[in-house]
């Protein structure tokens, strides 16, 4: 029941007897309840000739709960309008008066309200407001149509009806996408380009762009054609002097398999998006959208047939030939471009320098040149060569950078030409061969640990094992009992108290008779590395190697606790088996504190003597730690690098290292007995017999 008490009378009629009802406040009863109504009024439009007002619709709210009424227009795109909230919730007074305001009675369909001057016919109204009434018993008459949007003048219905918005107000942000391409190849140079169509269905418009795959190095803006109306064609005489625009292309044309004339170039259509698709299958009924292939194929090279390929001039000798060459390409000077990814993979990581050292002497007719010691480096990342000199002291040379790092091309090869002279690679690096630099002959005669290893680890040609001993088992089977009296002249070679060890100096002279000058030292090398032996590990050049560390690290270190380690060894030995596991020797040798870093202590367990379970002999380990003779070998802190780690920078002491490590191996032992058993020619003695 709404009651009005500002003229002490009731102006709805109650639907009970007084006392039936329960006493409540309005605003409990009509909490959340509102009347909603559909309504228009007519805004008056001075600029427009064509019309005098235009239609605008709203909502009028009627809050039950206190009488308070709030109108609303509906926000439209691009209207041009300022829309939403018009009156904002409050109690409207009637026309014409001070003291009584809008009630439910008031409002209804058909009826026109005034709100501050602007008069509003209702026409609709929602399901809850007409049984509202209805329950008040108040008849709610059917919804009135709405009417046109807006009303012309006398004169502009003499002429046809234009509406230039509307096809932008119900199509705009509705973009029709296609992808294409225009195959360029027939020109010199040319190339298949990617594009991407996009047809603006609110004024008919085009632009195509073109699609860059990633990392093309492509310059330029990807914009192939700027937003446009398309001529479907281009009469000569318009192109020439101008005329009347031509009909441009519309919806109907564009389709999978179409073919755009955009100002002479054909632009082929192979595929759209999924909207597209749904707006043509829409609008026009089509259901085929089959993609077309592009005319090549993917990942390969789409340059003109008719591109010739470009002759450089011949190279001057001024600079590097990539330099040169890239300012031949281009006008303005760039740096030359580098293999990248190979630059990646071979560039210094951590202790890994991808870098081989060899050692040098150079030849000429020079005597005072004889003596003379170089480090020839070669640099993987690039392909590079570097010459470094060691020069003795008061030997009269000054030593250091020899040749700087720089490609070195082959001898002998014509400098003067458009294609770049072929230059030394890391396959000529080995030990043995003679290298020509900038009219400087050098042999190499030795190589670092980390060169030997990597060639042998990738399997060079002069470092490959299985290679070397095939190449000397055809040397053996070719000649008659080869094989046979090979074996039988250097058997006595031998050592008498191990019999399966040789001296290496007798196991290269007997290679070097049955082969001849068919390897290379650089093989006889790898060969003698592959099967070399020791008399014992007490012997052992490493060990003693790693035991002078060892001492090194303590002595620094101040530690002498031999006889608590030798307690903590037994007391872990519960078995009293005199062994320990490795990771157990480990544990306690960190217990005790001994002086070492990682690599130390992992070069020290793999020199001690083990079981037939590869545990540690702790006796072993004790009389290795027995530091009261002086060990053979007092290595410094760069001998330490080249021991545990990986080859240091060139230094003054890189000549006395590369002596010890050659006199180590024309010292050393080979396992005469492996050799004969990887040769496996056995069956050879045995069919003669």
């Amino acid at each position: 029941m709404l009651v009005d008490k500002t003229e002490g009378v009731n102006r709805v009629p109650s639907l009970y007897c007084r006392k039936q009802a329960p006493e409540l406040p309005t605003w409990i009863i009509y909490d959340k309840h509102i009347l909603r109504f559909q309504a228009f009024f007519q805004q008056t439009l001075h600029e427009m000739r064509s019309a005098s007002h235009i239609l605008r619709k709203v909502d009028i709210f009627f809050f039950l709960e206190d009488g308070t009424i709030k109108v609303m227009e509906p926000k439209t795109e691009n209207s041009g309008l300022s829309q939403g909230t018009l009156i904002s919730r409050q109690r409207i007074h009637l026309p014409f008066s001070s003291d009584l305001y809008y009630d439910v009675l008031d409002l209804n369909i058909g009826r026109e309200v005034t709100f501050f001057g602007k008069v509003f016919k209702i026409v609709n109204c929602d399901n809850f407001s007409r049984v509202f009434l209805n329950r008040l018993g108040i008849n709610v008459p059917d919804p009135i149509p709405w009417p046109d949007a807006i009303e012309r003048t006398p004169d502009s219905d003499r002429v046809p009806k234009h509406r230039p918005f509307r096809q932008f107000l119900d199509f705009d942000r509705q973009v029709l996408r296609f992808y294409g391409y225009w195959d360029d190849r027939e020109s010199e140079f040319g190339v298949v380009h990617n594009l991407e169509i996009h047809y603006f269905l609110a004024d008919d418009t085009i632009e195509i762009k073109e699609v860059y795959p990633p990392n093309s190095g492509t310059e330029g803006g990807p914009m192939f054609l700027k937003r446009m109306r398309l001529p479907r064609n281009i009469p000569a005489q318009i192109q020439m002097t101008g005329g009347p625009p031509t009909s441009s292309y519309s919806p109907g044309d564009l389709s999978i398999g179409a073919v755009l004339n955009v100002f002479g170039r054909k632009v082929v259509l192979t595929d759209c998006d999924p909207y597209t698709k749904e707006y043509y299958r829409i609008t026009y009924g089509f259901d085929a959208f089959t993609p077309l292939p592009i005319s090549h194929n993917e990942g390969t090279e789409c340059l003109g047939t008719n591109m010739a390929e470009r002759q450089l001039p011949p190279w001057n000798g001024y600079g590097s030939y990539d330099d040169s060459a890239e300012n031949c390409r281009t006008i303005e000077p760039k740096a030359p471009h580098k293999d990248f990814m190979k630059f990646l993979h071979k560039d210094r990581v951590g202790f890994n320098s991808h870098t081989l050292r060899f050692a040098a002497r150079l030849i000429n007719d020079n005597p005072e040149d004889a003596r003379r010691y170089f480090i020839i480096k070669y640099f993987l990342c690039d392909d590079t060569i570097g010459v470094f000199e060691l020069c003795e002291r008061n030997s009269g040379f000054k030593g250091g950078k020899f040749f700087r790092r720089d490609k070195m091309y082959l001898p002998g090869v014509e400098f003067f030409v458009p294609k770049e002279p072929p230059s030394y690679t890391d396959k000529d690096m080995w030990v043995g061969n003679e290298l020509v630099i900038n009219k400087h002959r050098f042999r190499l005669v030795a190589a670092d640990e980390y060169a030997l290893r990597y060639m042998e680890v990738n399997e060079y040609p002069m470092a490959n094992v299985p290679l070397i001993m095939d190449k000397i088992r055809r040397t053996l089977v070719s000649q008659e009992n080869g094989y046979k009296n090979f074996v039988a002249k250097y058997m006595e070679a031998v050592l008498p108290y191990q019999k399966e060890l040789m001296p290496v100096r007798c196991f290269k002279q007997a290679l070097k008779e049955i082969m001849c000058e068919k390897m290379t030292e650089h093989e006889f090398l790898t060969i003698i590395r592959h099967f070399r032996g020791d008399l014992g590990k007490e012997r052992s050049p490493r060990r003693e190697m790693i035991r002078s560390l060892v001492f090194t690290e303590l002595t620094r270190g101040l530690w002498d606790d031999r006889e608590r380690l030798c307690e903590g060894l037994k007391h872990a030995d519960e078995a009293g088996c005199g062994v320990l596991p490795v990771h157990r020797l480990r544990q306690l040798l960190r217990a005790h504190r001994l002086p070492l870093n990682v690599d130390l202590m992992d070069c020290m367990l793999q020199v001690l003597q083990k079981d037939e379970n590869c545990n540690i002999l702790c006796d072993d380990l004790m009389s290795f730690l027995d530091f009261q003779t002086r060990p053979v070998f007092n290595l410094t802190e760069d001998d330490y690098q080249k021991v545990v780690r990986h080859a240091p920078p060139v230094k003054d002491t890189e000549c006395k290292l590369w002596a010890e490590a050659e006199t180590l191996i024309h010292e050393g032992f080979v396992n005469w007995n492996a050799f004969l058993c990887q040769l496996n020619l056995e069956h050879l003695v045995k069919d003669e017999s």
